[in-house]
C-alpha cells in the first residue's frame, strides 16, 4: 500500500513540476498581443515604446474556445472591411498617391499581394487562393 501511494504521489509530481508558468513562457518565448476582433478572426498586435500600437496583423484564427477551425482563411473582400473597422479611414489618413502611384498590386503565380499607403499607416494584404492575411503598420513610429 506504501509503495502504491509512493508511486503515485511521485507520478502526481512529475506532473506538475512539467508545468510551465506564464512567467517560464515569457521568459523564454517572444509574446504578442492577441485579440479576437470577429468570431474566427484574430489580430495580433505590436506595441511602441510608448505604448501605441504600432502593427498589427490580421489572419484567421484556428484554434478557439471551440476547437480548431481548419477553413482555408478569410476572404479577400472581408478583409477590406476589417480594416475599416481596425484603423477608420479619419485615423489611415489620406492616401497617399506619391508613395505608391494607384497603389501597388502584384500578382506572382499564386500570390496575391496588395499594398495600400495613407498619411498615417500602410496596409499590406497576401492572398493566395483564399487564404487572405493582411499587416497594418504605422508610418510615423516603429516597434
Amino acid at each position: 500500500m506504501v509503495k502504491l501511494l509512493m508511486v503515485i504521489l511521485g507520478a502526481f509530481s512529475l506532473a506538475t513540476a512539467s508545468a510551465q508558468t506564464a512567467s517560464e513562457l515569457s521568459d523564454k518565448y517572444a509574446h504578442h498581443e492577441v485579440y479576437e476582433v470577429q468570431p474566427g478572426v484574430q489580430m495580433t498586435a505590436k506595441f511602441a515604446p510608448d505604448g501605441r500600437v504600432c502593427e498589427m496583423q490580421i489572419e484567421q484564427a484556428h484554434f478557439g474556445k471551440d476547437g480548431v477551425d481548419l477553413r482555408n482563411g478569410i476572404d479577400k473582400e472581408h478583409i477590406n472591411g476589417l480594416v475599416d473597422e481596425l484603423v477608420p479611414q479619419l485615423e489611415r489618413g489620406e492616401e497617399d498617391k506619391a508613395d505608391l502611384p494607384n497603389g501597388m498590386e502584384i500578382g506572382t503565380g499564386q500570390v496575391f499581394e496588395s499594398v495600400r499607403s495613407y498619411s498615417n499607416v500602410r496596409v499590406h494584404v497576401l492572398s493566395s487562393h483564399v487564404i487572405t492575411v493582411a499587416c497594418i503598420r504605422w508610418r510615423h513610429w516603429t516597434c
